[in-house]
Formats: C-alpha cells, structure tokens, sequence
C-alpha cells in the first residue's frame, strides 16, 4: 500500500501526495529553491501578493491528481489503441510533470526569464539542451521555430526535471510525454494514440485551461484579494472527458455541467490580464527588476558557459562567475543581495525606496485610450501617427539608452545624430538615411514635446515610456470556442463544439496589440494628462 504526505494548502485543504515523491523531489534543494521564486509580480500592488511558487508547484499537481483520475477512466475504455507502455505509467509522469512544471522558474516570476534566452534572443541553447535530455527524432522534430516555442521557464524546467529527477522514468518514451507535457509541445503525426498523447499534454498546457492556469487564477485572486468569479475547479476537473470524433483523432472535452465554470475560467484569466499583469505599477516594478537585473547580467555573466541565468546557477552545486561571485540554486534572494550591493544605480534605489519612483500619467488602457481619443480621435491616420510615433520612441529608448529615461541628454544625442547623417563621412545609402531621417525627427518631436511641458511647468524632463499589451479577451480564442461539450443521451453521447450551444462574449478585433504608459517625477503641482496630451497633438499633427 502506497504511504503518502499530507500538505496544507489554504485554498485545497490537505494535498496527499505520494511519500517517494516527497522525500525525493520536493525536500530535495533543487525543488526546495521554488519557495525562494515568487509567483508573481502583483505585490507592489497587492501587498500580500507574496506566494511563491514552491505551494503553486503543490496546487498544480492536486489539480491534476483530479484531472487524471476522469480522464485517464475514459482512457481505460478505449481498446482500439495499444499505448506505448502503461497506463498508470502515463498517469504517473503526466503527474510527475504536474509537479515539476516549474521546478527551473527563474527569479521574479517572469521577468527574469528571458535571461535563459540566447545572446541575441533566441532558443537554440535551450533546446539543444534539452534534447540532449529527451533523445527521441519525434521530439527533435516537433520543436517548433522562436516565435512558436514555449515559455524559457518551462523549457529550464523540463531540463532541471529530467537532470536531477529522471531515474523515475523508465525509458526514452516517458522523458518525452514529460517534457512534452511541461513544454507544451504536441505530437504532429495525427493519428489516434498521438491524439490521445495530446489530450494529456494539454491537461498541463493549454491556450485555454489547464490545471497550471487553474491553480494560478485561484491562487492569485486568493492572495492578492482581487474580487473575482468563482472558479468550481472540482466540478471543472470531474465533467473532463476523451471525445473520439468520426476522424478517428481524440480531442479533450467537458460534460454539459461544466460549461458554467468554462466560462468563468475565462472571465478570470480576462480580468487579472485586463486589471492586474498591464496594471502601470505593476509594469513599473518590472521595468525597475528588469533594468537591474540587466546590469547584474552584464556584470557577472562570462561567456554562454558562463551565465548568470542557466542552468548552472540553479543547480546545488553552482559555478563561479566574473568578480568571483560564486551562485547556486539561483532565486530572488540573490538578485536582492546583488542590488543592494549596486546602489549607486539610482534604479537599484528605486527598487527599495518607493518614495522617488516615477508616477503614471494614466492608470489603465481605457484612461489611456479616452484621453488619447479626445486629441487624436478613435481610429484613424491622426491616432495613427500618434501610435507610431510613441512606437519608434520607446523602442529607441530600450536600444539607445541604458535606463530608457527619456531626459535632456536623449534630446542631445538624437540631434547628434541627425547631424551625423548629413555628414559626408557616414557611408550608407540615401534613402537609409533618408529613413533614419523621418524616424529620429518623429521621435525628436515626441520627446520635444515632453520637454516644453516640463518647462511650463517647472517640472524636470525626466520620463519613461513603457510599452503594455492591448486587452484582447479569451473569449475570442478558437480554441475555446471549438472545445467539445458533450450532452448525455439514451441513444448514444452528442457532441457540439462550446460555439454551438453556447452565446460567447465577443470583443472588437484590436487595431493594434500595444499602447503605452508615460510615467514622469512628481513636481511642485500635479500634472495635466490633457494639457500634455495637447502638447503631443501639436508636435506631432
């Protein structure tokens, strides 16, 4: 008879999980560092925001105990396929993945992990890496290209799995679905056993719902005490089904009693997108950690073999980096010691004091969008230019300045610039620099206009402008709207699509993905979102 530990969670009650997998795994140090990695970012806005991401780990396989146990007795049912070993075995690294599914975070919950990412942004390391783990020609050949690839945590973390926990799997086929399982990355050869091997992948991950969006959306508005919708995961997990279409292809379904809490998992992951991730303090906070966490890479980091973020510096043994700073089981601790070790770095002093951070001049996308509406009108070339203009801006400030201020000496070093490309001396084409004209003039007149309202006011030139994603709903997805639903019947199960039987919210197509937040020093007098606003109009029309 299996032994199990019990876990106290304050959302679940007591969470079983098996002995072996508590004495192995998670009071190993590996898996013991994901109390030090916090889960999210929301704290500077939602001060008992402080989870991490150790009890998630926790949550997310409590989830998916109840998920396989519907799932995997529809499995049971079908004898048409011959799987690759075992059932109970599939379950148990399905579980074990559940488990594992975050056990490479990197520090400050996603901030830092674009820092596992190639010098120049991209996956190879990564994924060399982690073939070197799985090696099987079916994975090799499902890993999609850089823009279609998993997040870099679940990637470090299906490394770190099957590095320090793989004597639990007992062939190549096992560290596949495991990986495939974190990864998100599905089987492309369609036929019935890979259909079914999908269905169990997008248990953990998924575009829509899973066990791991589950237990965050839960957790989060738990701890942060956002009032949100109820989410009846118990009922959501237990109506799970295996839907076998005419095709012959397996799809993952939901019994009619789930559409209610569907729904709902969609209005929650909507509202802490919409009200909470592109929330400006939020994005503030993050432009400080990822500003110093910049400086700290560049600082410490050798060569590739060498970095601050990899998967050395998250292992028990660690390795020694540039200054002779010696780093293992790398998590926030750290990367708060190194600041304070940095404060002469006046972001590094914003991070710990509070008091001299900038402020935003609106506070959400729809304060943005009505006081950019009044000036430049809701759609049209006028909002347009608007748009690009503070497009070309901000991405010449995250390339050309070292802290992104928008500030007297960016002003000198763009005229600089357009007086180097009169210069006879600079060798490139006429209409490169014709184009390099028209950009650095447009962004000269944004940030022109940022200065002639300082100077009216007495206020400093000193801005930052930030970048944050246009609220697009879930509830416009494909994939939740061909989510099949199954209805009951005395002759026989039907199945519809959630489309079909069910009127799904739907928003406006966004125009464009972006829109952006302006955060400036405070002065002896508050400031005039309109009047500023005024100011780009007449700069830029």
């Amino acid at each position: 008879m299996q032994e199990y530990k019990r876990f106290k969670d304050p959302i679940y009650g007591y969470v079983k999980i098996p002995a072996n997998y508590v004495n192995n795994i998670i009071d190993s140090a590996e898996f013991q560092r994901l109390r030090r990695i916090v889960q999210t970012s929301y704290s500077p806005l939602y001060s008992a925001a402080v989870h991490n991401r150790f009890i998630h780990s926790i949550g997310v396989y409590h989830l998916g105990t109840i998920a396989a146990k519907s799932v995997f007795a529809d499995l049971e049912k079908v004898d048409s396929v011959e799987f690759d070993v075992d059932l109970k075995r599939i379950k148990e690294v399905f579980l074990l993945a559940c488990l594992l599914h975050d056990v490479g975070h990197a520090p400050f919950s996603h901030t830092g992990e674009k820092y596992y990412l190639d010098e120049n942004g991209g996956y190879s390391e990564l994924h060399n890496k982690l073939t070197s783990f799985v090696n099987t020609e079916s994975f090799k050949n499902d890993i999609p290209e850089n823009s279609k690839s998993a997040a870099p945590h679940e990637i470090m973390s299906a490394i770190v799995g099957l590095k320090c926990f793989g004597y639990y799997f007992e062939n190549d086929f096992e560290k596949e679905l495991f990986a495939r399982c974190i990864t998100g990355y599905k089987y492309s050869e369609n036929n019935l056993l890979n259909s079914i091997y999908n269905c169990i992948i997008t248990l953990l991950n998924s575009k829509v719902i899973d066990v791991d969006r589950l237990d965050y959306l839960i957790r989060d508005a738990y701890f942060t005490g956002f009032e949100t919708v109820n989410i009846d995961y118990a009922r959501l997990l237990s109506s799970l089904t295996i839907v076998i279409r005419d095709n012959n292809k397996a799809s993952l379904g939901y019994n009619k009693n789930a559409i209610s809490v569907i729904e709902n998992v969609v209005y929650a992951h909507d509202a802490e997108r919409k009200w909470i991730q592109t929330h400006p303090i939020v994005l503030y906070d993050m432009y400080i950690i990822q500003h110093v966490i910049d400086n700290l890479n560049t600082r410490f980091s050798t060569n590739n073999e060498g970095k601050l973020f990899s998967l050395e510096s998250l292992s028990l043994e660690g390795h020694i980096l540039n200054n002779d700073l010696e780093i293992s089981l790398l998590c926030d601790d750290d990367i708060v010691h190194l600041l304070k070790k940095n404060k002469q770095d006046p972001l590094c002093m914003e991070y710990f004091s509070r008091k001299d951070r900038r402020h935003p001049l609106w506070k959400s996308e729809s304060e943005y969008k009505a006081y950019v509406s009044l000036q430049f009108g809701t759609e049209g070339i006028m909002q347009n230019n608007f748009y690009e203009a503070l497009s070309e801006t901000e991405k010449y400030m995250r390339k050309n300045s070292e802290s992104w201020i928008i500030n007297d000496s960016v002003i000198a070093k763009i005229e600089q610039d357009l007086k180097n490309l009169d210069d006879e001396r600079y060798q490139i084409g006429q209409s490169t620099k014709n184009a390099q004209r028209t950009q650095k003039e447009k962004i000269l007149k944004v940030i022109n206009a940022l200065k002639s309202y300082a100077n009216k006011n007495g206020m400093d030139c000193d801005f930052v402008l930030l970048e944050a994603s246009n609220f697009y709903s879930g509830f416009n997805k494909d994939d939740l709207s061909n989510i099949p639903i199954k209805f009951p019947q005395k002759t026989g199960d039907n199945t519809f699509p959630l489309k079909k039987v069910v009127s799904l919210l739907e928003s406006d197509k966004i125009k464009s993905k972006y829109f952006f937040y302006l955060f400036y020093k405070e002065g002896k007098k508050p400031i005039n979102k309109e009047e500023l606003c005024k100011e780009l109009y007449k700069a830029l029309i």
